[in-house]
């Protein structure tokens, strides 16, 4: 089992910027003692919107950075896949990878070349099946989210591994390297992926940028100081842009130039595209290029830049891209090479049951949060973290939240304390809405 899960640590204040920002309506839960917002873990799509939007560290990840470290300097077999947003997250990266060289690790693979695998199995099931409209998959926490909230999609899910798989397997069946496999990536979603039964247990440590340069700076270790190794993989091409936004998008129309791929990416806009596109067939897009991270994987929840880093990732994003534009993949050579069986993947939905919550309950919430009418339960201050009053209540009779979390009611109940020595005196508790 990776580890990857997304937790709440010390440092949360309860400002509910989590919630606010999470796609998964019932994945934060309040805590009623001390306010801290925690994680409900079976809910949580591990798609990192919390970690870029909490500006207190209060959200943080476990990776298996530990792990991975640990064994390669234990002597045990590890190749290393490493993905393409290294490139703009790792100044020196080639000594980054002599670095893990000098540990033992075996092969070092870029997952630029099995994003080309990928582009070529896209395409080629496509063709065979005239799967029109499919949505790509290579975000593993948009592949979470529709297991979980949308699974009347799955059949509409690209039926083919991403490109961390893609190389894995090219690795594994098509060049016989031997040993574990890792994946460096700014992904903590990985983990989900790599834990799933229709991936194969293939690679066996989920590693973040991240995570593995906080470990080597804590223990001393400068990598800058190691000799540069280069990739073992054959040359790539134009897969080196999947890690940006509307990467596949570029891939496909290098192609098949003149289709409409449509790209979409950033929570919780992502998330509401996927419950709108359900029952879309008639003008379907050729292809959805859709991620989780609004910066792209370059951004991701384990990388070292951000999105407000903007330019400086697109500087070096387009070197990659015209560099990259220069060595386009032979497909009819992977034709011949490769079989498309051999990278195609299952679904299997995990469909969240949401807590159901009737009339009543939500009117005892209301009666609880001081709104006993329309122009008190459509204040929608966002201060809870819902983006209504009404989901306030709603979360409020589910249980995932609770009445001092709500600005309002807090205003109500001091107002009325104010002007009633007795209920001054008393408890919150007794103090009734009686709101005019």
């Amino acid at each position: 089992m990776h580890t990857g899960k997304i937790f709440t640590n010390d440092n949360c204040v309860g400002c509910n910027l989590c919630i606010l920002s999470c796609p998964c309506i019932e994945a934060n839960v309040v805590s009623k003692e001390d306010s801290l917002v925690c994680v409900d873990e079976s809910k949580c799509t591990t798609c990192g919107e919390c970690l870029r939007v909490c500006t207190h560290d209060a959200r943080d990840y476990t990776d298996d950075t530990d792990r991975f470290l640990a064994d390669a300097i234990a002597g045990k077999d590890i190749s290393l896949i490493v993905a393409p947003a290294l490139r703009c997250n790792v100044p020196q990266w080639p000594r980054l990878l002599g670095y893990l060289k000098s540990l033992g690790v075996n092969m070092i693979y870029d997952a630029s070349y099995g994003a080309d695998i990928c582009t070529w199995g896209y395409l080629q099931y496509i063709k065979a099946h005239d799967a029109k409209g499919l949505i790509s998959q290579p975000c593993p926490a948009i592949v979470s989210y529709i297991e979980r909230y949308v699974p009347e999609s799955l059949n509409r899910l690209a039926p083919i591994h991403s490109p961390a798989m893609c190389t894995a397997i090219h690795m594994k069946k098509y060049k016989n390297i031997s040993g574990s496999y890792a994946f460096l990536s700014p992904c903590v979603a990985k983990g989900d992926e790599f834990d799933d039964p229709n991936t194969g247990g293939l690679i066996e440590y989920n590693i973040t940028f991240k995570k593995l340069l906080e470990r080597l700076e804590k223990e001393g270790v400068d990598y800058r100081k190691s000799d540069p190794a280069e990739y073992n993989n054959p040359p790539h091409g134009l897969g080196a842009v999947y890690s940006n936004p509307g990467g596949l998008k570029a891939n496909v129309e290098q192609h098949m130039p003149g289709q409409w791929v449509f790209k979409i990416e950033g929570q919780p806009r992502a998330a509401s595209f996927l419950h709108e596109y359900v029952n879309e067939r008639a003008g379907s897009p050729f292809l959805v290029d859709i991620l989780s991270c609004r910066g792209g994987c370059n951004s991701g929840p384990g990388a070292c830049l951000t999105e407000d880093m903007e330019y400086a990732i697109s500087k070096t994003m387009h070197n990659v891209k015209k560099e990259a534009s220069e060595n386009k993949p032979d497909f009819s050579q992977f034709d011949k090479e490769l079989r498309l069986e051999d990278f195609c993947r299952q679904y299997t939905p995990k469909k969240i049951m949401p807590i159901f919550v009737d009339r009543h309950e939500m009117e005892n919430a209301f009666a609880a949060l001081h709104k006993p009418s329309h122009e008190f339960r459509t204040t929608d201050c966002r201060a809870c973290g819902h983006a209504t009053c009404q989901e306030m209540a709603v979360a409020v009779a589910k249980g995932i939240n609770h009445v001092d979390n709500c600005v309002d009611y807090l205003k109500s109940v001091a107002s009325h304390a104010l002007r009633d020595p007795v209920a001054q005196r008393g408890s919150v508790g007794r103090i009734h809405s009686g709101r005019k």
